[in-house]
């Protein structure tokens, strides 16, 4: 059985154009503004961006303030790397030595979230051309969520049901699984195989299901729908195992998922063993 885990995440195609903000922070002191442009490079893991111009437009880059701007670029990959410059607007000579005071740079993959932090702290000096620059490694990045998930893997994992040893415990309802990790759900799967009685009493149920890594296993939460006459189950435990490396989790209920036993519950919320 082949069904891959959502994550709760749209498909993202990164093959053509990718938008990034980048945000700059002028610094506090007296002389850290500029009137004049600036400009950057990106440099990527997978490629270096075009010169980018920061255009002074409605009073940027004053002390203190943070300025964003957007611009589109094929996908560079994980940025390691800036290249900053401060130019003249019109092109003409610089007649007397000026800098700004940049303290941070945050670049932000638009599509994805991920963020990458420059901490520059440095006066970039004023210049008619593009010649003169100061360069920054990127000192922390924030990966998000939407990042990690592209990065994961199918995997196939391997649940063993355990039906409890009591009078009136096994179930002829379906029978749904859910599990989470830390990196995502799986969604509510239907735990079903042809051409066999599921869930007798003190009976094992194997199932493999494929889905994307969920990393370390939080919980999961084992229901069934009531459909039948004798719908009230005795669930034990249920084993999951990540067949990729071997690591199996075990989530013990040993209760009644019954309308009209116990609780009176039919779904069960478990969490690991350890």
């Amino acid at each position: 059985m082949r069904e891959l885990a959502c994550a709760n995440n749209d498909a993202i195609d990164l093959s053509d154009k990718t938008k990034y903000e980048i945000a700059t922070t002028t610094a506090t002191t007296d002389d850290a503004s500029t009137t004049e442009n600036a400009w950057i490079v990106l440099e990527g893991r997978k490629a270096r961006s075009k010169e980018f111009v920061l255009e002074n437009k409605k009073k940027k880059f004053l002390r203190g303030a943070t300025d964003a701007f957007e611009f589109s670029s094929k996908h560079l990959g994980e940025i390691a790397g800036i290249c900053i410059g401060h130019i003249t607007k019109d092109g003409k000579k610089v007649k007397s030595e000026a800098f700004w005071h940049v303290l941070e740079v945050v670049v932000t993959e638009k599509e994805l979230g991920n963020k990458y932090f420059f901490h520059c702290d440095a006066q970039i000096p004023l210049a008619a051309k593009k010649d003169k620059f100061l360069t920054f490694e990127c000192f922390k990045t924030i990966e998000s969520f939407a990042s990690k998930v592209r990065n994961l893997v199918p995997v196939k994992y391997e649940f063993i049901v355990i039906t409890g040893d009591v009078k009136g415990a096994g179930t002829d309802s379906n029978v749904f699984i859910s599990i989470y990790g830390v990196n995502g759900d799986s969604g509510k799967r239907h735990l079903q195989k042809r051409f066999r009685n599921l869930f007798e009493r003190e009976q094992t149920d194997c199932f493999v299901l494929e889905m994307l890594d969920l990393g370390e296993l939080l919980r999961v939460k084992v229901e069934h729908d009531n459909s039948s006459t004798n719908s009230g189950w005795y669930l034990e435990c249920v084993e999951v195992t990540n067949t990729a490396n071997s690591v199996t989790t075990i989530f013990q209920c040993g209760k009644w998922l019954d309308s009209r036993k116990a609780d009176g519950q039919i779904q069960r919320v478990l969490y690991p063993k350890y």
